[in-house]
């Protein structure tokens, strides 16, 4: 099969079209014909190898998630049938999305979106499952309260807006202006320019008794300054980096990696399709323009999701 994969770790440039084996199917797994993978940070740091997990050998093929169509279905799976719809993501060794065929386990799966084609379907996994245990596992949102999301315009972003919206959460952002629009129809009530305004003194002179949430997705100097915005008792998590953060005033910052969840796709598939949530398209490259889709990422200046196209 056609999988894009690294023999070493580093730049775009270590990513290579290979023609590799199949996967085979266990009692408690499905294979799906990839339609189309999602791009995410997460692959960029395996890539630099600044993210490994234990056993990783090479050619190791990435990706993480992606929509597609049962082609196998284990002897032990039940509920799922060869030529369903459906989208996966995972995280574990020798699991690699980027490739014409993946095998994963049965529970860690869920039907697509109906309304959505495979392009669509596949930038909701990562993110979505991020954005719905950010805003409701981890920082618990209730109606009524003050939740910051910063580099709200990319893919977890524009998902946790819609989420938080949905609870009736007041939503303040910060992106570029040109994405001010499109964040405002998704439900922001307060935008930001982070270019041309110091968002922490604009968040302070609206909130000055402070606020009570965060969702940090740029890290850095950024979530630094995202904790001086929140009152005392408040909440923040970052799914970038807490390495300039320092805890303080009872605030407890946390730092969160999804997990796979078969179940809370399939919920995030239903908000999809009673038209609750969508999901936004920055780009879509075929499967051997890899390279040029991790760069676009790496840019930081992506509006909604990038995806690896496999089939027209």
């Amino acid at each position: 099969m056609r999988a894009i994969a690294i023999t070493a770790f580093g730049g775009p440039d270590r990513l290579s079209l290979m023609d590799l084996p199949a996967p085979t199917c266990a009692p408690d797994q499905v294979v799906i014909h990839v339609q189309a993978a999602g791009v995410g940070m997460w692959d960029v740091k395996v890539r630099q190898g600044s993210l490994t997990l234990e056993g990783q050998q090479f050619p190791l093929i990435l990706g993480w998630e992606s929509a597609g169509i049962i082609e196998q279905v284990g002897a032990a799976v039940t509920g799922l049938d060869v030529g369903t719809r459906v989208i996966c993501t995972t995280y574990q060794v020798g699991v690699g999305h980027y490739a014409q065929s993946v095998a994963v386990p049965a529970n860690l799966v869920a039907p697509a979106p109906s309304s959505l084609d495979a392009l669509h379907a596949a930038a909701l996994p990562v993110n979505g499952l991020t954005a719905y245990q950010a805003i409701y596992e981890v920082l618990k949102m209730q109606r009524g309260e003050t939740l910051l999301i910063t580099g709200a315009a990319g893919g977890t972003g524009t998902l946790a807006v819609q989420l938080a919206a949905r609870l009736g959460v007041h939503v303040i952002v910060t992106a570029s202006s040109k994405n001010h629009p499109y964040l405002q129809q998704l439900g922001a009530s307060e935008l930001i320019d982070y270019a041309q305004t110091d968002f922490a003194s604009a968040v302070q002179a609206a909130h000055p008794k402070g606020i009570d949430a965060v969702l940090d997705c740029v890290g850095g100097e950024t979530a630094a300054n995202s904790l001086k915005v929140v009152r005392d008792g408040g909440r923040l998590v970052t799914i970038v980096d807490l390495e300039q953060v320092t805890p303080a005033r009872h605030i407890d910052p946390q730092l969160l990696y999804f997990r796979p969840d078969g179940q809370q796709l399939a919920e995030l598939t239903k908000l999809i399709d009673t038209g609750q949530l969508t999901v936004h398209l920055d780009q879509v490259f075929p499967l051997e323009k890899a390279s040029q889709a991790q760069e676009r990422l790496e840019t930081r200046h992506h509006q909604g999701k990038i995806v690896l196209r496999l089939e027209e």
